[in-house]
């Protein structure tokens, strides 16, 4: 399992149950991009921008143990 960190931009922090503090979320090994917004229950279509750790990412970008992911709407 991997723990991840996911913080939302501004209109996420509304509108979806990550909060505006963000959300730490586990996912089993290999969890991807895509997973993550599934867990958290965003769909592909929402999702403007991805970032990991700062840098851009794609939805089947997999996921390491303690990222920081950051999504925008």
């Amino acid at each position: 399992m991997l723990r991840v960190r996911v913080l939302p931009c501004a209109k996420l922090a509304r509108n979806s149950k990550i909060g505006r503090e963000g959300s730490d979320v586990v996912l089993p090994n290999g969890g991807r991009v895509r997973d993550l917004l599934a867990e958290v229950g965003l769909f592909d279509e929402e999702v403007r921008r991805v970032m990991i750790n700062g840098r851009r990412a794609r939805l089947d970008t997999s996921l390491r143990r303690n990222d920081v992911v950051r999504i925008e709407a």
